[in-house]
């Protein structure tokens, strides 16, 4: 709002400038009469005030004593106040949850890890599906004798540490082709010491799975290979050009494929654990409401 417009003495089509005086002898008047209205309130509650406490000293001095006394008399003594005791508060009993599974301790203990271990639930999918790169599923297989599925220095290891079972799937894509392998052991200890032992021999590597629409490829060397291990399960690759011709160098589609197998088996072995974790979450869910 400018000044000259909107207040009491403004008068249209009038001058601009306000009448500083006037403003003053106004704001002045205003100022007396809240100062006044103020005065009379403060008396009115004081007297107010004052009547309720003359009362009630009559009444406390119509018996010859005084409120205050009569309380105190019917105040037990210090004695008389019983103690604070064990009983004195509520009690509830100690309620605490269990720890929600974690999906490695069914991918590391045997007794916990009892989803079947088959080429139809493990290698589900029609493709493996890397950083945008895609690979079509040509083949699978299952081998009891983890030692029929790996080169005889492989087979050795596998079979000397317990080997229950060994899944293998063949993708190809890109002229590519990799067999991916995931063996199954007994226990962490025992998926660990295969590995350790597949480390240092020679020619120890997974058997590539050919046929039944997978291509002959690695049948003349020059293959990318890998091996790794989580929980009691190692996993291998094996990967070369689907037209059977040595791959060779860096960044070859090849190597990739190796490592594109190797990540995707350990994302299997990881979702393996992650869907026992959670029904055995679905099943505490279950047990606690039902017994509530």
């Amino acid at each position: 709002m400018s000044y000259g417009q909107g207040g009491s003495n403004w008068v249209p089509g009038g001058s601009n400038t306000p009448d500083w005086n006037a403003l003053a002898a106004d704001a002045d008047r205003r100022r007396r009469r809240k100062r006044t209205t103020t005065i009379i309130a403060s008396a009115a509650a004081a007297a107010v005030i004052g009547t309720v406490v003359a009362f009630a000293v009559v009444s406390q001095s119509d018996d010859g004593g005084s409120a205050s006394d009569e309380a105190s008399a019917t105040l037990p003594e210090p004695t008389d106040v019983p103690s604070g005791s064990a009983g004195s508060e509520p009690s509830w009993d100690e309620v605490s949850l269990p720890p929600l599974p974690q999906p490695r301790e069914f991918i590391s203990d045997a007794e916990k890890d009892t989803a079947p271990f088959d080429v139809e639930g493990f290698w589900a999918g029609d493709a493996m599906e890397i950083d945008g790169r895609s690979y079509q599923k040509a083949a699978t297989g299952s081998a009891a004798d983890c030692a029929e599925a790996a080169s005889a220095a492989l087979g050795t290891i596998l079979t000397d540490h317990g080997c229950t079972a060994l899944l293998r799937a063949t993708y190809t894509g890109g002229g590519v082709a990799v067999t991916v392998g995931v063996a199954q052991f007994g226990s962490e200890a025992d998926a660990q010491a295969a590995r350790e032992a597949q480390e240092g021999a020679d020619g120890a590597s997974l058997q590539a799975l050919t046929g039944d629409g997978a291509p002959e490829f690695c049948q003349q060397g020059g293959c990318r290979t890998t091996a790794n291990q989580v929980g009691r399960y190692a996993y291998y690759t094996i990967a070369g050009n689907s037209d059977g011709s040595p791959d060779s160098g860096d960044g070859t589609p090849a190597q990739q494929g190796a490592r594109d197998g190797n990540d995707h088996a350990f994302n299997r072995i990881i979702q393996r654990g992650e869907a026992q974790a959670s029904a055995s979450a679905s099943a505490l869910v279950e047990e606690r409401q039902g017994g509530g």
